[in-house]
């Protein structure tokens, strides 16, 4: 009997830190040294590590949580860090960044690169988000997400600073419909999910006080869904965050990226449409330069670049002039060939559609001789 008891007790010792090894690893990289943003990334550093807390706490996870920051603002700590990570088979990775970010021209990934090193001469070891997210992944951890909130500008920028507001309130967790929403996005999912803020060639913007739009929608995005969405997923989530991203006047414009690809689920990729690619397309149906039938061929690829319905702004040189569906837009312009000098995409009075891979609404320069 005593020897049952102690066998019992034994078993469940083992349950027990099975259960308490299940961990949450946090790994928070802001740029605080930075003058224009030291105050905006403090802010997203509380507000994320809230959100973390309190995942790790509906999950009953331990929280292993590590900040780079000040003057651990480095590449080499950042590397450090992701080496020395230590992960089970059944823990959660989530890696956050807020500070400064870039592309570069020709680069064909569009999420961006994370402007740790500001020495022009050491450009070149500036990690890229997706770069990071690789080495988590290799982790093995059940689920792995990957967020930077930072600029996507063609070559390094300023991150762009709106004027002083009020801070957003705190978020505590009041109900269990809260830790309900924390469970159905971190527990009972598994695969990773690759998030930025800002598509090429795209800045990101932040508050002194409330910090960064992304992040601080991201945060309220979480929080509402939560009480009204019973069927969270991370997709609902991402497209809710974006839908808050657009109700401001500042962020109105900008559009987030993200890539989800979990267990038992069809892959949801939506990123930026391919600027130069619609622009050649467009400039090549007033090429007289090309032959009859070519320029034929090109009028039945509307649907890569456009949905069914959309309605296009035309703007001949300067002014502004008719507002047609595109059917009849790129008639247009194969017939005014002659006249037509070149084509350019307004991007900002432009609108894509929810897939993120179509225009719905689009404006266009056409230059005239």
């Amino acid at each position: 009997m005593i020897r049952s008891k102690r066998l019992f007790l034994l078993l469940f010792w083992c349950i027990a830190q099975t259960i308490q090894a299940q961990t949450l690893h946090a790994v928070f990289v802001a740029d605080t040294k930075d003058e224009s943003l030291a105050t905006a990334c403090e802010r997203d550093l509380e507000v994320m590590h809230r959100q973390l807390a309190q995942a790790a706490s509906a999950m009953s996870y331990r929280l292993n949580d590590q900040t780079i920051s000040r003057d651990l603002f480095t590449t080499q700590q950042l590397a450090q860090v992701l080496d020395k990570l230590q992960v089970e088979s059944q823990d959660v990775v989530f890696f956050y960044y807020t500070g400064h970010g870039y592309n570069l021209s020709g680069r064909q990934d569009v999420f961006p690169i994370l402007h740790i090193q500001k020495d022009e001469n050491q450009l070149k070891d500036n990690p890229a988000l997706r770069d990071i997210h690789a080495i988590l992944k290799k982790k093995n951890a059940r689920l792995c997400i990957t967020l930077g909130d930072c600029c996507n500008q063609i070559s390094h920028n300023t991150r762009g600073m709106i004027g002083r507001k009020p801070a957003i309130g705190e978020l505590t967790l009041t109900n269990d419909s809260l830790n309900a929403a924390y469970r159905k996005l971190f527990l009972e999912t598994s695969g990773d999910v690759l998030i930025t803020s800002s598509k090429p060639p795209q800045n990101s913007f932040a508050h002194p006080d409330s910090g960064s739009y992304y992040t601080r929608v991201f945060d309220e995005a979480l929080e509402l869904a939560s009480r009204y969405n019973r069927d969270i997923t991370w997709e609902t989530l991402l497209k809710d965050t974006q839908h808050r991203l657009e109700q401001h006047s500042a962020t109105k414009d900008k559009v987030s990226l993200y890539e989800i690809k979990l267990k038992g689920q069809e892959p949801v990729v939506v990123r930026e449409l391919d600027f130069e690619r619609m622009n050649r397309y467009l400039n090549a149906l007033s090429d007289q330069n090309l032959s009859e039938s070519e320029r034929q061929a090109l009028l039945g690829k509307l649907h890569e670049f456009f949905v069914k319905k959309a309605r296009i702004d035309i703007y001949v040189n300067t002014t502004l002039g008719e507002v047609q569906p595109i059917e009849q837009v790129v008639k247009r312009l194969y017939l005014n060939a002659g006249k037509i000098q070149r084509i350019n995409i307004i991007e900002r009075l432009s609108t894509v559609a929810a897939d993120g891979k179509h225009y719905e609404r689009a404006a266009i320069q056409e230059i005239w001789e």
